[in-house]
Protein backbone atom coordinates (compact mmCIF):
# COMPACT_ATOMS: atom_id res chain seq x y z
CA UNK A 1 0.00 0.00 0.00
CA UNK A 2 1.31 3.42 -0.90
CA UNK A 3 1.69 5.80 2.03
CA UNK A 4 1.50 9.60 1.80
CA UNK A 5 5.23 9.84 2.32
CA UNK A 6 6.16 7.38 -0.44
CA UNK A 7 7.95 8.81 -3.47
CA UNK A 8 8.47 7.70 -7.03
CA UNK A 9 11.77 7.65 -8.88
CA UNK A 10 11.51 11.35 -9.65
CA UNK A 11 11.59 12.22 -5.96
CA UNK A 12 8.03 13.60 -6.01
CA UNK A 13 5.39 12.51 -3.48
CA UNK A 14 3.11 9.77 -4.83
CA UNK A 15 -0.02 10.50 -2.84
CA UNK A 16 -1.03 14.05 -3.69
CA UNK A 17 -4.54 15.32 -4.22
CA UNK A 18 -5.83 14.71 -7.77
CA UNK A 19 -5.40 17.71 -10.04
CA UNK A 20 -8.21 19.02 -12.21
CA UNK A 21 -5.95 19.28 -15.24
CA UNK A 22 -4.56 15.73 -14.96
CA UNK A 23 -6.67 13.07 -16.71
CA UNK A 24 -6.93 9.92 -14.57
CA UNK A 25 -7.57 6.24 -15.12
CA UNK A 26 -9.82 4.28 -12.81
CA UNK A 27 -7.87 3.32 -9.75
CA UNK A 28 -6.10 6.66 -9.53
CA UNK A 29 -3.15 6.05 -11.87
CA UNK A 30 -2.44 8.62 -14.57
CA UNK A 31 -2.97 7.67 -18.19
CA UNK A 32 0.50 7.32 -19.70
CA UNK A 33 -0.98 7.91 -23.18
CA UNK A 34 -2.56 11.20 -22.23
CA UNK A 35 -0.38 14.30 -22.03
CA UNK A 36 -0.57 16.00 -18.64
CA UNK A 37 -2.10 19.47 -18.72
CA UNK A 38 -0.10 21.58 -16.26
CA UNK A 39 -0.54 25.22 -15.36
CA UNK A 40 2.54 27.53 -15.16
CA UNK A 41 2.43 27.52 -11.34
CA UNK A 42 2.33 23.71 -11.35
CA UNK A 43 5.32 23.60 -13.69
CA UNK A 44 7.19 25.98 -11.40
CA UNK A 45 6.26 23.77 -8.44
CA UNK A 46 7.67 20.73 -10.25
CA UNK A 47 10.96 22.45 -11.06
CA UNK A 48 11.43 23.71 -7.50
CA UNK A 49 10.52 20.35 -6.00
CA UNK A 50 12.85 18.49 -8.35
CA UNK A 51 15.75 20.65 -7.17
CA UNK A 52 15.46 19.18 -3.69
CA UNK A 53 15.63 20.92 -0.29
CA UNK A 54 19.28 22.01 -0.50
CA UNK A 55 19.06 23.74 -3.87
CA UNK A 56 15.45 24.92 -3.58
CA UNK A 57 15.77 26.26 -0.02
CA UNK A 58 17.50 29.56 -0.92
CA UNK A 59 14.98 30.07 -3.74
CA UNK A 60 11.99 29.50 -1.46
CA UNK A 61 13.36 32.04 1.04
CA UNK A 62 13.28 34.74 -1.63
CA UNK A 63 9.78 33.99 -2.91
CA UNK A 64 7.05 36.39 -1.75
CA UNK A 65 4.11 35.16 0.31
CA UNK A 66 1.75 35.52 -2.68
CA UNK A 67 3.95 33.34 -4.84
CA UNK A 68 4.43 30.84 -2.02
CA UNK A 69 0.66 30.50 -1.73
CA UNK A 70 0.41 30.00 -5.49
CA UNK A 71 3.14 27.37 -5.26
CA UNK A 72 1.30 25.62 -2.40
CA UNK A 73 -2.02 25.56 -4.27
CA UNK A 74 -0.36 24.28 -7.44
CA UNK A 75 1.57 21.59 -5.60
CA UNK A 76 -1.49 20.49 -3.61
CA UNK A 77 -3.48 19.87 -6.82
CA UNK A 78 -0.79 17.77 -8.44
CA UNK A 79 -1.12 14.02 -8.59
CA UNK A 80 1.63 11.48 -9.22
CA UNK A 81 3.74 12.87 -12.06
CA UNK A 82 5.62 10.43 -14.31
CA UNK A 83 9.34 10.91 -14.68
CA UNK A 84 8.92 11.60 -18.40
CA UNK A 85 6.49 14.42 -17.66
CA UNK A 86 8.88 15.92 -15.13
CA UNK A 87 11.73 15.74 -17.62
CA UNK A 88 9.54 17.46 -20.20
CA UNK A 89 8.84 20.34 -17.82
CA UNK A 90 12.53 20.71 -16.99
CA UNK A 91 13.51 20.65 -20.69
CA UNK A 92 10.87 23.31 -21.41
CA UNK A 93 12.20 25.45 -18.55
CA UNK A 94 15.80 25.16 -19.75
CA UNK A 95 14.84 25.87 -23.36
CA UNK A 96 13.20 29.11 -22.32
CA UNK A 97 16.55 30.29 -20.99
CA UNK A 98 17.89 30.31 -24.52
CA UNK A 99 17.73 33.34 -26.79
CA UNK A 100 18.15 33.69 -30.50
CA UNK A 101 21.78 34.70 -30.13
CA UNK A 102 22.42 32.32 -27.22
CA UNK A 103 23.11 35.27 -24.96
CA UNK A 104 21.35 37.56 -22.51
CA UNK A 105 21.61 41.30 -23.09
CA UNK A 106 21.41 43.70 -20.15
CA UNK A 107 21.20 47.48 -20.10
CA UNK A 108 18.74 50.09 -18.84
CA UNK A 109 16.01 49.46 -21.44
CA UNK A 110 16.23 45.68 -21.16
CA UNK A 111 16.08 46.02 -17.37
CA UNK A 112 12.90 48.06 -17.66
CA UNK A 113 11.41 45.46 -20.03
CA UNK A 114 12.29 42.66 -17.62
CA UNK A 115 10.84 44.46 -14.60
CA UNK A 116 7.72 45.25 -16.64
CA UNK A 117 6.83 41.56 -16.54
CA UNK A 118 6.44 41.70 -12.76
CA UNK A 119 5.76 45.29 -11.66
CA UNK A 120 3.63 48.28 -12.67
CA UNK A 121 5.15 51.60 -13.76
CA UNK A 122 5.40 52.93 -10.19
CA UNK A 123 7.19 49.79 -9.10
CA UNK A 124 9.64 49.99 -11.98
CA UNK A 125 10.38 53.65 -11.24
CA UNK A 126 10.95 52.87 -7.55
CA UNK A 127 13.34 50.00 -8.31
CA UNK A 128 15.30 51.92 -10.94
CA UNK A 129 15.35 55.21 -9.07
CA UNK A 130 18.93 56.45 -8.89
CA UNK A 131 20.23 53.50 -10.90
CA UNK A 132 23.70 54.27 -12.21
CA UNK A 133 23.89 54.96 -15.90
CA UNK A 134 26.05 52.68 -18.06
CA UNK A 135 28.80 55.28 -18.34
CA UNK A 136 29.12 56.06 -14.65
CA UNK A 137 27.22 57.71 -11.83
CA UNK A 138 23.63 58.86 -12.11
CA UNK A 139 22.83 62.54 -12.56
CA UNK A 140 21.36 62.74 -9.05
CA UNK A 141 24.55 61.30 -7.58
CA UNK A 142 26.71 63.75 -9.52
CA UNK A 143 24.62 66.65 -8.24
CA UNK A 144 25.76 65.87 -4.69
CA UNK A 145 29.10 67.38 -5.67
CA UNK A 146 27.65 70.45 -7.38
CA UNK A 147 27.88 73.96 -5.94
CA UNK A 148 24.65 74.89 -4.16
CA UNK A 149 24.89 78.48 -5.37
CA UNK A 150 25.53 77.53 -9.00
CA UNK A 151 22.79 74.90 -9.08
CA UNK A 152 20.32 77.27 -7.39
CA UNK A 153 21.11 79.91 -10.01
CA UNK A 154 20.51 77.35 -12.76
CA UNK A 155 17.19 76.23 -11.24
CA UNK A 156 15.98 79.78 -10.60
CA UNK A 157 15.34 80.17 -14.33
CA UNK A 158 13.19 77.02 -14.45
CA UNK A 159 9.49 76.60 -13.73
CA UNK A 160 8.57 75.93 -10.06
CA UNK A 161 7.06 72.53 -10.93
CA UNK A 162 10.33 71.40 -12.52
CA UNK A 163 12.36 72.74 -9.59
CA UNK A 164 10.08 70.84 -7.20
CA UNK A 165 10.71 67.57 -9.06
CA UNK A 166 14.47 68.13 -8.98
CA UNK A 167 14.52 68.94 -5.26
CA UNK A 168 12.43 65.85 -4.52
CA UNK A 169 15.17 63.74 -6.10
CA UNK A 170 17.92 65.21 -3.94
CA UNK A 171 18.75 64.53 -0.32
CA UNK A 172 16.91 66.70 2.20
CA UNK A 173 20.08 68.46 3.37
CA UNK A 174 21.14 69.50 -0.12
CA UNK A 175 17.59 70.36 -1.18
CA UNK A 176 17.15 72.66 1.82
CA UNK A 177 20.42 74.46 1.12
CA UNK A 178 19.38 75.08 -2.47
CA UNK A 179 15.88 76.17 -1.44
CA UNK A 180 17.49 78.66 0.94
CA UNK A 181 19.27 80.28 -2.02
CA UNK A 182 15.96 81.27 -3.67
CA UNK A 183 14.06 84.46 -3.02
CA UNK A 184 11.12 83.88 -0.68
CA UNK A 185 8.50 84.26 -3.42
CA UNK A 186 10.28 81.70 -5.63
CA UNK A 187 10.74 79.32 -2.70
CA UNK A 188 7.05 79.67 -1.86
CA UNK A 189 6.00 78.65 -5.37
CA UNK A 190 8.32 75.64 -5.25
CA UNK A 191 6.95 74.55 -1.87
CA UNK A 192 3.40 74.87 -3.17
CA UNK A 193 4.33 72.46 -5.96
CA UNK A 194 6.00 70.12 -3.48
CA UNK A 195 2.87 70.09 -1.33
CA UNK A 196 0.97 68.34 -4.10
CA UNK A 197 1.62 64.86 -5.54
CA UNK A 198 4.45 64.94 -8.09
CA UNK A 199 3.21 62.62 -10.84
CA UNK A 200 6.28 62.21 -13.04
CA UNK A 201 6.69 59.19 -15.29
CA UNK A 202 10.03 57.56 -15.96
CA UNK A 203 10.43 58.92 -19.50
CA UNK A 204 9.87 62.51 -18.32
CA UNK A 205 12.32 61.98 -15.46
CA UNK A 206 14.89 60.66 -17.92
CA UNK A 207 14.47 63.73 -20.14
CA UNK A 208 14.87 65.96 -17.08
CA UNK A 209 18.06 64.23 -15.93
CA UNK A 210 19.45 64.34 -19.47
CA UNK A 211 18.74 68.08 -19.64
CA UNK A 212 20.50 68.73 -16.32
CA UNK A 213 23.43 66.60 -17.46
CA UNK A 214 23.71 68.51 -20.73
CA UNK A 215 22.96 72.06 -19.60
CA UNK A 216 24.35 72.15 -16.07
CA UNK A 217 26.68 69.27 -15.23
CA UNK A 218 28.56 69.05 -18.52
CA UNK A 219 29.44 72.76 -18.75
CA UNK A 220 30.44 72.71 -15.07
CA UNK A 221 32.55 69.57 -15.63
CA UNK A 222 31.22 68.22 -12.36
CA UNK A 223 32.04 64.64 -11.47
CA UNK A 224 31.09 62.58 -8.73
CA UNK A 225 12.99 59.36 -0.94
CA UNK A 226 12.86 59.24 0.35
CA UNK A 227 9.67 59.54 2.05
CA UNK A 228 7.22 60.44 -0.70
CA UNK A 229 4.98 62.31 1.74
CA UNK A 230 5.09 66.00 0.74
CA UNK A 231 4.96 67.15 4.34
CA UNK A 232 7.90 64.94 5.30
CA UNK A 233 9.93 66.11 2.33
CA UNK A 234 9.23 69.82 2.85
CA UNK A 235 9.80 69.56 6.60
CA UNK A 236 13.20 67.96 6.05
CA UNK A 237 14.11 70.77 3.65
CA UNK A 238 13.10 73.39 6.20
CA UNK A 239 15.71 72.21 8.70
CA UNK A 240 18.64 74.08 7.17
CA UNK A 241 16.87 77.21 5.95
CA UNK A 242 17.55 80.51 7.72
CA UNK A 243 15.05 81.00 10.54
CA UNK A 244 13.54 84.24 9.22
CA UNK A 245 12.89 82.73 5.79
CA UNK A 246 11.64 79.51 7.39
CA UNK A 247 9.01 81.44 9.34
CA UNK A 248 7.87 83.19 6.16
CA UNK A 249 7.59 79.88 4.33
CA UNK A 250 5.67 78.29 7.20
CA UNK A 251 3.26 81.20 7.14
CA UNK A 252 2.86 80.68 3.41
CA UNK A 253 2.19 76.94 3.88
CA UNK A 254 -0.34 77.71 6.62
CA UNK A 255 -2.23 79.91 4.18
CA UNK A 256 -1.78 78.06 0.88
CA UNK A 257 -1.43 74.40 1.89
CA UNK A 258 -2.78 74.08 5.45
CA UNK A 259 -3.48 70.35 5.05
CA UNK A 260 0.25 69.55 5.16
CA UNK A 261 1.28 72.12 7.79
CA UNK A 262 1.24 69.70 10.73
CA UNK A 263 3.11 67.06 8.72
CA UNK A 264 5.74 69.68 7.82
CA UNK A 265 6.15 70.72 11.46
CA UNK A 266 6.36 67.10 12.57
CA UNK A 267 9.21 66.45 10.13
CA UNK A 268 11.07 69.63 11.07
CA UNK A 269 13.70 69.50 13.80
CA UNK A 270 15.47 72.80 14.24
CA UNK A 271 17.63 74.24 17.01
CA UNK A 272 14.60 75.96 18.53
CA UNK A 273 12.91 72.54 18.94
CA UNK A 274 15.60 71.13 21.24
CA UNK A 275 13.91 71.97 24.53
CA UNK A 276 10.59 70.40 23.54
CA UNK A 277 11.53 67.50 21.26
CA UNK A 278 14.99 66.24 22.25
CA UNK A 279 15.44 63.95 25.27
CA UNK A 280 17.99 65.18 27.87
CA UNK A 281 20.26 62.15 27.37
CA UNK A 282 20.82 63.17 23.75
CA UNK A 283 22.77 66.30 24.68
CA UNK A 284 25.94 64.60 26.07
CA UNK A 285 25.80 62.13 23.16
CA UNK A 286 25.61 64.93 20.58
CA UNK A 287 28.36 66.97 22.23
CA UNK A 288 30.76 64.07 21.75
CA UNK A 289 30.07 64.06 17.98
CA UNK A 290 29.81 67.74 17.05
CA UNK A 291 32.77 70.03 16.39
CA UNK A 292 33.54 72.21 19.41
CA UNK A 293 33.47 75.47 17.42
CA UNK A 294 30.05 74.59 15.98
CA UNK A 295 28.73 73.74 19.44
CA UNK A 296 29.96 77.00 20.98
CA UNK A 297 28.69 79.14 18.11
CA UNK A 298 25.33 77.33 18.13
CA UNK A 299 24.78 77.80 21.86
CA UNK A 300 26.01 81.40 21.87
CA UNK A 301 23.73 82.44 19.02
CA UNK A 302 20.96 80.34 20.53
CA UNK A 303 20.85 82.74 23.47
CA UNK A 304 19.44 85.22 20.95
CA UNK A 305 17.23 83.14 18.64
CA UNK A 306 16.41 80.12 20.85
CA UNK A 307 17.26 80.82 24.50
CA UNK A 308 15.30 77.84 25.82
CA UNK A 309 17.38 75.49 23.66
CA UNK A 310 20.70 76.97 24.81
CA UNK A 311 19.59 76.67 28.44
CA UNK A 312 18.50 73.09 27.80
CA UNK A 313 21.92 72.17 26.38
CA UNK A 314 23.87 73.78 29.20
CA UNK A 315 21.49 72.36 31.77
CA UNK A 316 22.03 68.77 30.65
CA UNK A 317 25.81 68.65 31.00
CA UNK A 318 27.99 68.93 34.08
CA UNK A 319 28.23 72.33 35.76
CA UNK A 320 31.99 72.30 35.28
CA UNK A 321 31.66 71.71 31.54
CA UNK A 322 28.91 74.32 31.25
CA UNK A 323 31.08 76.92 32.98
CA UNK A 324 33.98 76.05 30.69
CA UNK A 325 31.79 76.49 27.62
CA UNK A 326 30.54 79.84 28.94
CA UNK A 327 34.12 81.12 29.18
CA UNK A 328 34.98 79.86 25.70
CA UNK A 329 31.87 81.47 24.19
CA UNK A 330 32.88 84.86 25.58
CA UNK A 331 36.16 84.58 23.68
CA UNK A 332 34.53 83.77 20.32
CA UNK A 333 34.90 86.27 17.50
CA UNK A 334 31.67 87.74 16.11
CA UNK A 335 30.20 85.87 13.14
CA UNK A 336 27.24 86.51 10.86
CA UNK A 337 23.77 85.13 11.68
CA UNK A 338 24.02 82.88 8.62
CA UNK A 339 27.27 81.36 9.91
CA UNK A 340 25.78 80.97 13.38
CA UNK A 341 22.69 79.21 12.05
CA UNK A 342 24.95 76.95 9.99
CA UNK A 343 26.62 75.95 13.26
CA UNK A 344 23.19 75.24 14.75
CA UNK A 345 22.33 73.14 11.70
CA UNK A 346 25.52 71.12 12.21
CA UNK A 347 24.50 70.40 15.80
CA UNK A 348 21.02 69.37 14.70
CA UNK A 349 22.46 67.12 11.99
CA UNK A 350 24.12 65.13 14.79
CA UNK A 351 20.83 64.96 16.72
CA UNK A 352 18.97 63.72 13.63
CA UNK A 353 21.69 61.14 12.99
CA UNK A 354 21.31 59.81 16.54
CA UNK A 355 17.55 59.56 16.04
CA UNK A 356 17.93 57.84 12.66
CA UNK A 357 20.31 55.31 14.22
CA UNK A 358 17.73 54.54 16.93
CA UNK A 359 20.02 55.74 19.73
CA UNK A 360 17.50 58.34 20.90
CA UNK A 361 13.73 58.76 20.58
CA UNK A 362 12.52 62.20 19.62
CA UNK A 363 9.42 63.62 21.31
CA UNK A 364 6.44 64.06 19.00
CA UNK A 365 5.51 67.73 18.46
CA UNK A 366 2.24 68.98 19.88
CA UNK A 367 -0.23 70.18 17.24
CA UNK A 368 -1.94 73.55 17.46
CA UNK A 369 -5.23 71.77 18.21
CA UNK A 370 -3.63 69.88 21.10
CA UNK A 371 -2.07 73.10 22.40
CA UNK A 372 -5.47 74.78 22.31
CA UNK A 373 -7.09 71.85 24.11
CA UNK A 374 -4.33 71.92 26.73
CA UNK A 375 -4.83 75.63 27.30
CA UNK A 376 -8.59 75.14 27.75
CA UNK A 377 -7.97 72.29 30.18
CA UNK A 378 -5.50 74.40 32.15
CA UNK A 379 -8.00 77.26 32.42
CA UNK A 380 -10.66 74.82 33.55
CA UNK A 381 -8.35 73.47 36.26
CA UNK A 382 -7.57 76.97 37.49
CA UNK A 383 -11.25 77.81 37.60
Amino acid sequence: MTTPSAKNSSGLPMALQPGRNTPMRTGGEPDRNVKLILTPPQKAALVITALGPSAAGPIMERISDDHLRAFTRAYAHLQSVPKAALQGVVVEFVSQLSTVNDEITGGIENTRELLGQFFDEDGITRLMDGLDEPDGESVWKKLEQASDEDFAEYLSSQKPQLVAVVLSKLGAEQASRILDQFETDVASKVILCLSKPLDVNESTLQILSDTIERNFLSPMKTTAGKSHDPGDMIGAMMNNIMSDKREELLAFISKSAPDILQSVKKSMLTFSDIATRVPPKAIPMAIKEVELDDLLQAVKYGKENAPASSEFILGNISQRMAAQYQEQMEELKPITPKEAEAAQSSFMAVIRALAAAGEIDLIEPVSEEEQAEGAVAAEADEA
